[in-house]
């Protein structure tokens, strides 16, 4: 898959969360993008599916596994109560909304979430199919977010503060990845249990990177072996977790990571201001 950086910033900049704008074409999947943002959910948050959608019916195609996910209808949105301290993931799937729902209407929402993030650690997706949207609507849209994605049936475009600032290629990210594909791998299951699709699904939608079962599973088999990871099976699908006394050598190595990392970054940064 194919990536482009899109120039143009957000008007919103709020510091520690995200409110991501995913725009998709009739032919995709939904789900497979909302479920890639709740496969990251970490432990203490908690998740909110706004959508027209039937409950029951969500659930099935979302194929949770791990998160616990409150279900409202869009005109039950605005009554949703957030404890002071609690962390929470918003997911607005407005492509479920009415075609005749109004920019007021569709303005009064995003400003709604916004204030939401200014006074609680808020992480919110908004995907719209874009074929029910008309361009000065996406631009409106677009000023309400701090990242946005646009994904065909073979093109993701993406624009967000990491990838403005970064200034990274597409092959930079990949590589990037790639190369640091165990530590990021054990990262993950230190938050929560994961099958292999939800890792590819959590490193395609953090990284835009999409990695192949063939990468994903030799990896993790190969981490068990190393009596770093254990699974458990549901149904045919194997679930992942640190093994048993495991959890400080994952700690370690990731800090490692980090600390060699940040060693090299201060060397390059040094070599190329002298």
């Amino acid at each position: 898959m194919k990536s482009l950086n899109l120039n143009s910033r957000t008007d919103v900049d709020v510091e520690g969360a995200s409110h991501v704008l995913h725009l998709y074409t009739p032919k995709m999947d939904k789900h497979a993008i909302q479920g890639a943002f709740l496969a990251s959910i970490q432990k203490d948050e908690e998740a909110v599916y706004v959508t027209a959608d039937k409950p029951k019916s969500s659930i099935l195609e979302l194929n949770l596994t791990n998160a616990k996910l409150r279900i409202i209808k869009p005109e039950d949105f605005r009554k949703l109560k957030i404890e002071e301290d609690n962390e929470m993931r918003i997911i607005i799937d407005a492509g479920s909304f009415t075609e005749k729902e109004k920019i007021n209407e569709i303005e009064e929402r995003e400003g709604y979430i916004n204030e939401l993030r200014k006074n609680h650690s808020t992480n919110c997706l908004c995907t719209y199919d874009v074929s029910k949207l008309n361009p000065d609507t996406i631009k409106q849209l677009a000023t309400y977010h701090n990242q946005l994605r646009i994904t065909t049936g073979d093109l993701t475009v993406l624009s967000g503060d990491f990838f403005d600032e970064s200034k990274l290629s597409y092959d930079s990210i990949e590589k990037i990845v790639k190369d640091n594909l165990e530590t990021i791998i054990l990262a993950l299951l230190q938050t929560k249990p994961m099958c292999g699709t939800d890792i590819i699904e959590t490193i395609h939608f953090q990284f835009n990177v999409l990695l192949s079962p063939g990468t994903i599973y030799p990896l993790l088999h190969s981490l068990k072996e190393r009596r770093l990871l254990k699974f458990t099976k549901n149904g045919k699908v194997k679930i992942y977790t640190p093994a048993e006394g495991a959890k400080l050598k994952i700690r370690n190595l990731v800090n490692e990571q980090i600390q060699a990392r940040n060693l090299l970054n201060r060397y390059l940064r040094q070599e190329t201001t002298n």
